[in-house]
C-alpha cells in the first residue's frame, strides 16, 4: 500500500505540474492558456472566414452578362477590340436579368489555321485550350451570336454546319450559301457608325439545335435572336 501510495502521489505531481500545465489566476495567462490550445483552430477559422469574405465580394462585384457573343478568329484581337464591339452593341439590347443595365459580354476564342504561326499566340497550348472553350460553348449553347472573320466562318461553317441564315431558318445540310449566314459588322447600319470597331468581321446567329436547345435555353436564345436582328437590320447580307 505504502508503494501503491507513492505512486499515486508521484503522478498526481507530474500531472499538476507547473512546468507543464499554463495556470489560469491572471487574465493573461488565462488568455495564453487559451491560445496555447486552441491556436490552429482561431487560426484556421480566421483563414475560411477570410476566403468567404473574398468569395462574397467578388460575386456581388462581377458583373452578370445580359447576352454572351461568341468571337472566332484566327487571329489575336486586343481586349480594345472586343469592349468596343461590346459598348456598339448594348444600346440595342434589354435588361434580361433586371439588374438596371445591359451588358453584353465577348468571349474571345482564337482558333489559328493548321500550322499557322500569324495567330499571334505563340504557345501551341494556347492555342488548344481556345479549340477547347469554343468547343464548350458551342456544345452548352453559351452564345448564340458569334462574330467571326472569314477564314474562321468558312471553316467553322463547312466543319459543323453551326450558322443559322440571317432570318434564324436552318439552312439544309452542306448549304454553302454564305452570304445569307453573315452579314459584315462595317455593312450594319446600327454599328457601322461606332468607333474602334475592328475591320473584316461579321455577326452570325447559330443553329438553335441538338443539346444547345436543351433546358432553359430557349429563352435566352430568343433574347440573343431578337438583339441580333436588330443589329443586322438593314444591311446586305454578307459574301
Amino acid at each position: 500500500m505504502a508503494r501503491e501510495g507513492y505512486l499515486l502521489h508521484a503522478g498526481e505531481d507530474r500531472i499538476h505540474d507547473p512546468k507543464a500545465e499554463k495556470k489560469a489566476d491572471t487574465p493573461r495567462k488565462k488568455w495564453d492558456n487559451f491560445w496555447y490550445y486552441h491556436k490552429k483552430h482561431v487560426i484556421l477559422g480566421v483563414l475560411a472566414a477570410a476566403a468567404a469574405v473574398f468569395f462574397i465580394r467578388d460575386s456581388m462585384g462581377r458583373v452578370q452578362p445580359d447576352y454572351t457573343v461568341g468571337m472566332a478568329t484566327q487571329t489575336f484581337y486586343p481586349d480594345e477590340a472586343a469592349e468596343a464591339l461590346e459598348k456598339a452593341m448594348e444600346p440595342f439590347g434589354k435588361d434580361l436579368n433586371g439588374d438596371g443595365r445591359v451588358v453584353v459580354q465577348i468571349s474571345p476564342y482564337v482558333l489559328p489555321a493548321e500550322g499557322s504561326a500569324s495567330s499571334g499566340i505563340a504557345d501551341p497550348r494556347a492555342a488548344a485550350a481556345g479549340r477547347m472553350k469554343f468547343v464548350a460553348d458551342v456544345s452548352a449553347g453559351e452564345s448564340a451570336i458569334f462574330i467571326t472573320d472569314d477564314a474562321t466562318f468558312r471553316q467553322v461553317e463547312a466543319q459543323t454546319g453551326l450558322f443559322a441564315y440571317l432570318d434564324g431558318g436552318t439552312p439544309k445540310k452542306g448549304a454553302r450559301d454564305y452570304g445569307r449566314m453573315r452579314a459584315l459588322i462595317a455593312q450594319c447600319p446600327k454599328l457601322a457608325g461606332a468607333e474602334g470597331l475592328p475591320r473584316g468581321l461579321s455577326l452570325s446567329l447559330r443553329v438553335f439545335s441538338g443539346p444547345a436547345a436543351e433546358g432553359d435555353r430557349a429563352k435566352d436564345y430568343a433574347a440573343a435572336k431578337e438583339l441580333f436582328q436588330k443589329l443586322t437590320a438593314g444591311s446586305p447580307a454578307g459574301s
